[in-house]
């Protein structure tokens, strides 16, 4: 690791000490107060714990540990997330061990993402290294999948503005899976089921609509008949999952911008629009956030995140008192706010809502890609 000038580590956790986590809230203060002690030195690494502080990684550490989650899990995301900013891994980590250490949370050794060990010892992870090939084509619709890598992250409410389904927030465990770079077109439909039950029969490149779940399971019993691979929904969280770009903290799928990524009430003119048309989000999925409502495999439960614990691995509800099951995404006709990467909604599972369609996750074969 490059050489750091750790005497800012102290200089950090005295003033905390001194001053209370209240400093957290004025980063101007707390940058000036360490200026002062430090005496001119370390002033890269001083703009560093700035750049940390301003990323929120004090506040989300201390968020993180006060709902009991691992702290080698959160550091790690937390380094994550300062290279996403495009800080180098040896300054991110020193950057985020440093606010740790200040605060008085003793630093666990954490392991590199590339080994191949278990990052935790109730539910281990073992990273696998992705495809030669990240995107696969169906050859019996043209679908196309994109590699949605393993991954841990935090399930549920970031941003502290929806509603109680969508809390407490857990940390969920996933494996890697392939995901439909779009929802299922009408001509994906027509090709497999040989009819067309859309409202807006527009194009062939529109998404399918007015399916109801059941409908989504004739169409891939019907489909897994038609070759050798084999479909399913997407759980809710794997599809939160890969909505979130990997789990990334985005308000929307692929940024905080809904023009930019999705077609809704404010700019859809009442319509479905052809599949692909809006940015990516980080993974290459184009409207998870939009368009239509997105069926998944779960079961709707209002308490499921609740009933879920702290932490889990490849959650699925495979049952509930309610008897609807999940629906993500929002549509052309939804306001901002249904757009959201957390927001749950539910349908009956014989409803066909003309802005109800789906996407598919490929079921890796042992010999697959």
């Amino acid at each position: 690791m490059a050489a750091f000038d750790d005497t800012l580590r102290i200089r950090l956790g005295e003033l905390i000490s001194q001053h209370g986590r209240g400093l957290l809230q004025e980063p101007r203060r707390m940058e000036g107060l360490l200026r002062d002690t430090s005496q001119g030195r370390g002033g890269s690494d001083l703009h560093l714990l700035m750049q940390g502080l301003k990323a929120g990684i004090p506040v989300q550490l201390l968020d993180d540990l006060g709902r009991g989650l691992p702290v080698a899990g959160i550091l790690q995301r937390l380094i994550q997330r300062l290279e996403e900013a495009h800080i180098s891994p040896q300054a991110a980590r020193w950057c985020v061990e440093s606010w740790s250490t200040a605060l008085g949370i003793p630093v666990p050794i954490v392991v590199d993402r590339p080994a191949k060990v278990p990052l935790d010892s109730e539910f281990p992870i073992y990273f696998r290294d992705p495809p030669a090939q990240t995107v696969w084509n169906d050859p019996v619709t043209g679908m196309a999948f994109c590699w949605i890598p393993d991954g841990t992250f935090l399930m549920g409410d970031l941003f502290d503005e929806g509603n109680s389904d969508e809390q407490p927030l857990h940390e969920v465990t996933l494996d890697a899976f392939w995901m439909g770079s779009t929802a299922v077109t009408q001509g994906q439909w027509q090709r497999v089921m040989g009819n067309n039950p859309s409202c807006f029969r527009l194009s062939a490149d529109h998404p399918v609509e007015q399916v109801s779940w059941e409908d989504v399971q004739q169409f891939i019993i019907k489909l897994n008949e038609m070759g050798s691979n084999r479909f399913r929904l997407p759980t809710e969280a794997e599809w939160e999952y890969a909505c979130r770009s990997g789990g990334k903290p985005e308000r929307f799928s692929g940024g905080d911008d809904p023009n930019a990524v999705a077609w809704y009430a404010q700019n859809s003119d009442e319509s479905t629009h052809p599949v692909g048309q809006k940015a990516p989000n980080g993974l290459g999925l184009y409207d998870m956030s939009g368009n239509v409502w997105e069926w998944c495999e779960d079961w709707f439960d209002d308490m499921a995140y609740a009933k879920a614990g702290l932490r889990s691995k490849n959650p699925l509800q495979q049952n509930s008192a309610s008897g609807d099951h999940v629906l993500r995404g929002g549509s052309w006709s939804d306001q901002e706010r249904f757009l959201r990467a957390a927001f749950r909604d539910w349908g009956r599972a014989d409803y066909r809502g003309y802005d109800y369609g789906f996407r598919l996750v490929r079921i890796e074969q042992e010999s697959g890609e």
